[in-house]
């Protein structure tokens, strides 16, 4: 793209901001050139937008960065009703909280694929670019960990509503909600075709049908055990209905750790057994500053190189680890540089 502007964005404990800018040559070609400077753990990254979109490269904290880690690959818009296909869902549906035992808390990731060749972003600030139905008096959902700002993530009429651009590729959105215990059964609808659906429930005893759903082996999340229901290739206008028997609270459960879990998940293949996480995952997806962000995937980074010989779980885990963390920095970045 040529006569694009490109920022070169330097990001350390020390200080953190942009550092250079220019524009790309008439084969949309960008050089910067600058020494490091300040702490040796800053880390260095380019940024352009299009269509009030914003795109970034990975962070880098290499002498020489050149070929796929320095492009940018940056797309048209459109509010057209361009498709966007659901890869896979998980539905997380947890013990009651042991602070009234009246209430589960229920979390829901989405891996939505855009594979056009346009991003695709909401007619006005009142247009959505993706929104699924929420289960009947759900009215408040809150936004997790993934690839959306949580402002984009709401609920409105009995549906949660993403206003953010997709940018074709894959995406992940994470949210959670209340639903009291004397909801017997649960019924979720699944609007839209699902390539993996997933249903955990933390009670050994809990029942799930419809959507071609079939129980299969429990998992651990958080040395928690879950009863877990897996279907391929769900169809659209189906229902999913979960009855639990009662039974005494299990603990106030930290959502945040589950969510994160839900989107390690995703990432390794939608339906492989949920990867153990190290202390990060421990971080809540409140503390998301662009230097806090960026440092994390600098050390994610350099924790990953010092391994000899890493096995195929090992790569998958820091693959999930890395996209989570980039998805996080971009939104970030666009919160407080008003790009979006």
């Amino acid at each position: 793209m040529p006569g694009a502007m490109v920022v070169l964005h330097r990001v350390g404990p020390d200080a953190q901001g942009p550092i250079d800018s220019m524009r790309t040559d008439a084969a949309g070609r960008y050089r910067f050139r600058y020494r490091a400077t300040g702490d040796s753990s800053a880390v260095y990254f380019v940024s352009t937008s299009r269509g009030g979109v914003s795109y970034f490269t990975p962070p880098t904290r290499e002498a020489m960065v050149r070929g796929g880690t320095s492009e940018i690959m940056v797309f048209d818009t459109t509010s057209a009703a361009i498709p966007i296909v659901v890869r896979g869902r998980h539905v997380i549906i947890t013990a009651p909280d042991s602070a009234t035992g009246t209430k589960r808390t229920v979390i829901e990731a989405f891996e939505l694929s855009n594979d056009s060749t346009v991003t695709r972003v909401a007619r006005g600030s009142e247009g959505v670019t993706f929104d699924a139905a929420l289960p009947p008096g759900v009215s408040v959902v809150t936004a997790g960990q993934g690839d959306i700002s949580a402002d984009a993530i709401t609920a409105a009429d009995g549906r949660v509503r993403v206003n953010a651009p997709l940018a074709p590729g894959l995406k992940q959105i994470t949210f959670s909600y209340e639903v009291p215990v004397s909801t017997e059964p649960l019924e979720l609808l699944v609007e839209r075709p699902v390539g993996v659906l997933e249903v955990l429930v933390e009670d050994a005893g809990a029942v799930v049908d419809g959507a071609g759903l079939l129980v299969t082996d429990p998992v651990q999340i958080e040395s928690r055990p879950f009863k877990r229901f897996m279907a391929q290739d769900a169809p659209a206008a189906q229902a999913i209905r979960i009855t639990i028997p009662p039974r005494a609270s299990a603990g106030n459960l930290r959502v945040m750790l589950i969510v994160t879990a839900v989107g390690a998940a995703m990432l390794l293949g939608l339906g492989m057994v949920f990867a153990k996480r190290g202390p990060g995952a421990l971080r809540r997806a409140r503390v998301d500053d662009p230097e806090s962000l960026a440092l994390e995937v600098a050390a994610l980074d350099t924790a990953f190189e010092r391994l000899a010989e890493p096995s195929e779980q090992q790569r998958a885990e820091h693959y999930l680890a890395r996209a989570r963390l980039k998805g996080r920095l971009s939104a970030a970045l666009a919160k407080r540089d008003e790009l979006r």
